[in-house]
């Protein structure tokens, strides 16, 4: 199933040179992944030869598919040539249909979604009938295509200024009503813009092309549900006379990829300075390469200039594709951004958004403890008897409640190891910790008394099977950890801090453990446990009006959640990095509960709410 939380297109070009990095690539943020690609031959046929035939024949594009499909993305097939002579022929001859049969058998041979065309000519005069031919051809082509998958998707990648006018070889006009979709090639602009000089390589205004513009233009000549917005994952370095933004280059601009530039920015370089240029709303740097000794290796004897694209300046164009309702936005191209994450980060912040809240019913006395070790999330309450309940959410119905007895003084925590085992912590009437089990499905222990003296309720992590960390906060405010070790409980452990209310765990692999807490300033404060020491205690901000829930869907994956101001839910992210709080809406009386959704793609977030009754949403995962 695609992620439902994904509002946008998120449309992704995997070249055949970065189909290693797959095994990065977030599937819960794509929509569509197009194979980069089959080179079109004037006979209509492919070549068979070169990196683009060796990546269509490789396991690693097998795997894409599989792991696309399996996460609910359609995976394309995209045909290209950029050969004025070529492509006069292919359009305009019998070789058309040839071209449409090979697409629709390369479709068929590996169980593809559509196919994307990526034809780019120079507009010589010579050739004419180009531009009527590419129009006739994605005519033919999405006619005959549809016909044999109606689901499919055919789309084509077009100039950034080809809506300006009629001249150039794309008619947007005329391909709009044809094709499912037209992804805007809106990059490479500087070369047209300000040729001679390093500047903006995809600007947001100024100049004679930018995003804002190009798509003012295409909306006046498409509709905005077929406009995807190409942005670049790459930047352009030159050598330049001066230091100076807008630099005259004594070099062509050489491609930087995302990762390239990270490497560009912290290598050392000597004199570097960064900036942001405010017309074309995005970053810059400049630096001076000596001609030996150079610590980032070019030892060029001049100065360089590089223009590039951040989450910041990304982020902007993804307001843009927002506030115009665009079909989405594309991306040239999946695995630039090797080694990474913020980029997909600000993705899941533009792209994603929150369920609506609904209603569950019950009546709670405290806010929820959830634990999940499949598809289903276990849901555990005090109730108005003070004692435990058990609910099962299976994703879109939660099982009655059941009791399951003791006398509770706060709110519980719990945590699953495995297969039908799941283990659920109290703080008693008598302020000691008490545990229940579930050993098999529906079977459960009798209480059990570990001690200690907890002035709120516990949090409890398992970073494998028949492990338990259990965390509570003391009579001195301080946080302290017992734990479980598969054949015995070890005695408590003070680890410090300041807490004002229950700590959250949650270990995303063997070995590790993330503890969050609300301290003494109303801020969210982390501690981890790496396999062989605790670190210091971290400041991560907000404003929050509950104890902390946290969540992991995924190695290096992190989500915390708790109330904040005007008690609405409030979440950070860790993924690679820490994300800004985001505030997500409602009024809320307790800290909440979350487990990740079946997928990894979102999180099941349980609140009471002021009426005492169990409400839930699901929100993105970072």
């Amino acid at each position: 199933m695609a992620n439902p939380l994904l509002k946008r297109e998120v449309f992704g070009f995997a070249p055949y040179w970065m189909l290693g990095n797959n095994a990065e690539w977030n599937y819960n943020l794509l929509s569509t992944v197009a194979y980069f690609g089959l080179d079109v031959n004037a006979d209509g046929g492919f070549a068979n030869w070169g990196g683009g035939w060796d990546g269509w024949n490789s396991a690693a594009f097998t795997t894409i598919i599989n792991q696309a499909h399996a996460a609910g993305v359609k995976v394309v097939v995209v045909i290209k040539c950029f050969n004025d002579g070529t492509l006069n022929t292919v359009l305009n001859t019998g070789a058309r249909q040839s071209l449409i049969n090979n697409v629709i058998g390369a479709i068929a041979v590996k169980n593809l979604d559509g196919v994307n065309v990526d034809f780019e000519g120079s507009g010589d005069p010579r050739f004419p009938d180009i531009p009527s031919g590419i129009t006739g051809l994605m005519t033919d082509m999405s006619k005959q295509v549809h016909a044999r998958w109606p689901q499919a998707q055919v789309s084509i990648d077009t100039y950034a200024g080809s809506a300006s006018w009629d001249g150039g070889i794309f008619r947007i006009g005329d391909l709009a009503p044809v094709v499912d979709a037209m992804f805007v090639m809106a990059y490479d602009s500087v070369f047209s813009n300000m040729p001679g000089q390093a500047g903006p390589n995809s600007p947001m205004n100024g100049w004679t092309y930018n995003d804002t513009i190009d798509v003012a233009q295409y909306l006046t000549k498409a509709p905005a549900s077929k406009i995807i917005l190409g942005v670049p994952y790459y930047g352009y370095v030159w050598s330049t006379t001066t230091n100076t933004p807008y630099a005259p280059t004594t070099s062509g601009g050489q491609a930087v990829t995302y990762a390239g530039v990270i490497d560009d920015l912290t290598c050392g370089a000597q004199g570097l300075k960064t900036g942001w240029d405010s017309v074309g709303q995005s970053p810059y740097a400049v630096w001076w390469s000596p001609p030996s000794g150079d610590l980032c290796g070019a030892n060029l004897n001049t100065w360089r200039e590089l223009y590039f694209d951040n989450a910041t300046s990304l982020g902007i164009k993804y307001d843009l594709v927002n506030a115009k309702n665009l079909r989405g936005m594309g991306i040239w191209a999946l695995g630039m951004d090797s080694g990474r994450s913020e980029l997909w980060h600000e993705l899941a912040i533009k792209f994603t958004s929150a369920t609506a809240w609904s209603s569950l019913g019950g009546t709670l006395n405290s806010g929820p403890g959830v634990s999940s070790w499949a598809s289903n999330a276990d849901v555990f309450m005090r109730g108005s008897d003070n004692g435990l309940w058990q609910s099962s959410w299976n994703g879109s119905v939660l099982s009655g409640w059941a009791p399951l007895g003791g006398v509770l003084s706060a709110d519980p925590g719990a945590a699953s190891w495995g297969p039908n085992r799941t283990d659920v912590f109290v703080r008693g009437s008598d302020n000691q910790m008490w545990h229940k089990f579930m050993y098999a499905s529906g079977q459960w222990s009798g209480w059990e008394p570990l001690g200690g003296v907890l002035s709120a309720g516990p949090g409890v992590a398992s970073w494998g099977a028949g492990r338990l960390d259990v965390f509570a906060r003391g009579t001195d405010n301080g946080l302290w950890h017992k734990w479980w070790d598969g054949s015995r409980w070890n005695g408590w452990e003070p680890l410090g801090g300041g807490l004002a209310s229950d700590p959250a765990a949650v270990s995303w692999g063997p070995n590790r453990i993330d503890i969050f807490v609300r301290g003494t300033d109303n801020g969210l404060w982390h501690k981890s446990w790496d396999g062989s020491s605790w670190s210091g205690w971290d400041g991560l901000g907000g404003s929050l009006t509950s104890a902390p829930s946290a969540a992991s869907c995924g190695p290096g994956r992190l989500d915390v959640l708790a109330t904040g101001t005007g008690s609405a839910l409030t979440q950070l992210g860790y993924n690679g990095g820490w994300s800004s709080w985001v505030t997500r809406d409602g009024a809320w009386v307790s800290k909440p509960g979350a487990a990740c959704a079946a997928g990894g793609f979102g999180l099941s977030v349980f609140e009471r709410g002021t009426d005492n009754a169990l409400w839930y949403s699901m929100v993105p995962a970072s």
